[in-house]
């Protein structure tokens, strides 16, 4: 962001708000860095993330306006983030990723490994085809070998 900054606001003019720029953006990544913290906030770095965006949001707003202020900064700027903050001590616990990498392994199944509801015959008609079959059979397997329900099932099969 330092250079693209740099780039936008390159005329000696524009130095104040060069510099304006770069501190926003310096406070808002420190902001994030210890929001994406994966221990539990202490409540010294709740105070330092809020007094963090408090700050970056002074200079946003008269760098751009009430218009520009967008529902996340608005989330941020309002306190509503430093509440979720001390509610839950650490919100990487909330973090969407596992889910969407569990929907990209879900649509490689669909796109790539069958027929988009199967190949029933001929004489099977539209209403009869079972669209979500195979995804389910696809998480059903996945559920099964992350809980190490399946690895206990083979271990117990052979051994017996």
């Amino acid at each position: 962001m330092d250079h693209l900054i740099a780039v936008i606001f390159h005329k000696e003019e524009d130095r104040v708000r060069r510099d304006c720029w770069l501190d926003m953006i310096e406070e808002y990544w420190l902001a994030m860095t210890i929001l994406r913290k994966r221990s539990d906030y202490s409540d010294e770095d709740i105070d330092e993330f809020q007094s963090l965006i408090d700050s970056f949001f002074k200079k946003y707003l008269s760098e751009t306006g009430v218009e520009e202020i967008t529902n996340y900064i608005h989330i941020l700027a309002r306190g509503h983030m430093k509440y979720y903050m001390k509610l839950h001590r650490n919100l990487y616990k909330f973090s969407q990723q596992g889910w969407e990498s569990l929907n990209s392994k879900f649509k490689q199944v669909f796109f790539r490994h069958m027929q988009r509801g199967g190949n029933y015959g001929m004489g099977v008609e539209e209403h009869e085809r079972a669209y979500l079959c195979s995804i389910m059979k696809a998480f059903q397997r996945l559920i099964l070998w992350i809980s190490g329900e399946a690895k206990t099932y083979f271990n117990n099969k052979t051994s017996a």
